[in-house]
C-alpha cells in the first residue's frame, strides 16, 4: 500500500491529541491545525498516515524525530539498539518452524552471540538470519 494512502494508526491519533493537551490547545485549534496542516480537512478522524504524521510534527515543533530516523541515527553513531518484541517475536515462530524448545534456542543464542538471548538489535538480526537460512535450507521456510 502506498504510503501516502495508509490510514493513521491509533498511537498516531493517541500522540496528536496527548500533544494537543500538554501544550494546552483545544479542540477547536486543534482543527485549525489539521485544516493548516491539510488544507483539505479539519478532522482528526480524517487523516492519512502522512497527514498525521505532519500533525504530530507540527505539534511537536522541530525537537520531532520519527523513531526510525531516531533509531537511525543511534546505529550510525554506534550505540547499540534494544531488541525490539517484534523480532524476538520473529525468532520464536521460527525456532518454532524447527520445533526447537525454549533451551535449544539458548544454546543456538549462546554460540551465535554469546550469551543465551538476544539483547541488542544486532544480535537478533544475526539470530533471525540464521534461523531463516536454516529454515530455508530445509524447506521450512519459503523466502518472501
Amino acid at each position: 500500500m502506498i504510503e501516502e494512502y495508509k490510514t493513521k494508526t491509533r498511537g498516531q491519533v493517541g500522540a496528536i491529541f496527548a500533544e494537543a493537551a500538554k501544550h494546552g490547545i483545544d479542540q477547536e485549534a486543534l482543527r485549525d491545525v489539521v485544516a493548516d496542516v491539510t488544507r483539505r480537512t479539519r478532522s482528526v478522524k480524517a487523516l492519512t498516515y502522512i497527514e498525521a504524521q505532519r500533525v504530530i510534527q507540527r505539534l511537536k515543533g522541530d525537537a520531532f524525530v520519527p523513531l526510525r530516523t531516531l533509531q537511525h541515527r543511534r546505529q550510525k553513531s554506534g550505540i547499540p539498539q534494544l531488541v525490539q518484541p517484534a523480532q524476538l517475536n520473529l525468532i520464536a515462530e521460527l525456532a518454532s518452524q524447527r520445533n526447537w524448545s525454549v533451551e535449544t534456542l539458548a544454546k543456538f543464542n549462546k554460540r551465535l552471540c554469546k550469551r543465551e538471548s538476544s539483547c541488542t538489535t544486532s544480535d537478533a538480526n544475526k539470530i533471525i538470519e540464521a534461523l531463516k537460512a536454516m529454515n530455508r535450507r530445509d524447506g521450512l521456510w519459503a523466502a518472501a
